[in-house]
């Protein structure tokens, strides 16, 4: 079982589709949700779209009938992606992300965008391996941010973007306590190799996104559409804690896993609000 078989396809809609479904079905028919930020959504929106920012998601999903269909969308499609990644674990049986956002609802064609078809992430077939699939990601995170901290030099988002990779190699260290506390053992010279039978040759992050193809990505976009998939990361990380609380045998390791959860969620709304600033001053 290689890495990217964790990952499994999110059902994308293009905008002629989703505009085409708008037209022909009623809008009590249907969950339209615009997971951007406020001040996106005040500036332009889809007509009916509910606003719920990523960061609201895990709580205001529950006011949604999880039966009707749903489509997602965001700025640029990466946070619309995670965010049906999110619906679909907790069972809303029809998720759709609007494949490009309302920039493709405008009519822009985006280019040179990374592979972004797999968000919906399955369980590994042991805690072991879940952690080591974990600890490969948060490593890979942990390098697109110190990258951005070197794209955004003698900037005020240059100690940002550390703090980020900081945070991401604390929860490595984290994740290794777990392993040593569920294997009885230390992580030996080839992990995490030694607990995932197929490795691919370069890192990867959420999703299955190479980290080459989504450091490529950020070379063509500004902070914000960078901020976004990085809300996009922390959303389908903390989605993957939350799925390992109930499948954990003890009260302690289901603590560390929420733990883990709850940091995750503390950082989706730390990039929020940052975006929210940069949002303020274009």
């Amino acid at each position: 079982m290689g890495i990217l078989d964790y990952f499994k396809p999110i059902s994308s809609w293009s905008a002629e589709k989703v505009r085409k479904f708008l037209q022909e079905n009623k809008p009590e028919a249907y969950n339209l949700l615009d997971v951007r930020q406020p001040k996106e959504y005040t500036r332009e929106h889809l007509p009916g779209a509910i606003l719920v920012p990523m960061s609201d998601l895990p709580e205001k999903m529950k006011e949604l009938d999880p039966e009707k269909p749903t489509i997602t969308y965001c700025g640029i499609g990466v946070r619309s992606r995670a965010a049906a990644s999110m619906l679909s674990h907790a069972g809303f049986r029809q998720v759709y992300s609007l494949e490009g956002g309302i920039k493709a609802w405008n009519g822009v064609v985006a280019e040179g965008e990374p592979e972004m078809g797999m968000a919906y992430f399955e369980p590994a077939r042991s805690i072991e391996e879940f952690i080591g699939l974990a600890w490969l990601i948060e490593s890979a995170t942990q390098s697109f941010y110190l990258k951005m901290a070197e794209r955004f030099q003698n900037t005020e988002a240059e100690p940002f973007f550390n703090q980020m990779g900081f945070i991401e190699e604390r929860h490595q260290a984290f994740l290794e306590v777990l392993l040593e506390k569920i294997s009885h053992q230390e992580k030996d010279e080839n992990f995490p190799q030694s607990l995932l039978p197929s490795l691919p040759p370069e890192p990867v992050m959420e999703g299955g996104i190479k980290l080459k193809d989504a450091l490529a990505w950020a070379e063509s976009h500004d902070l914000g559409e960078i901020l976004q998939m990085a809300i996009s990361f922390e959303s389908n990380a903390y989605d993957r804690y939350l799925l390992m609380i109930p499948k954990m045998e003890d009260d302690e390791t289901r603590d560390l896993f929420r733990v883990l959860a709850e940091e995750e969620k503390a950082h989706l709304s730390h990039l929020s609000n940052y975006l929210d600033k940069i949002l303020a001053r274009s």
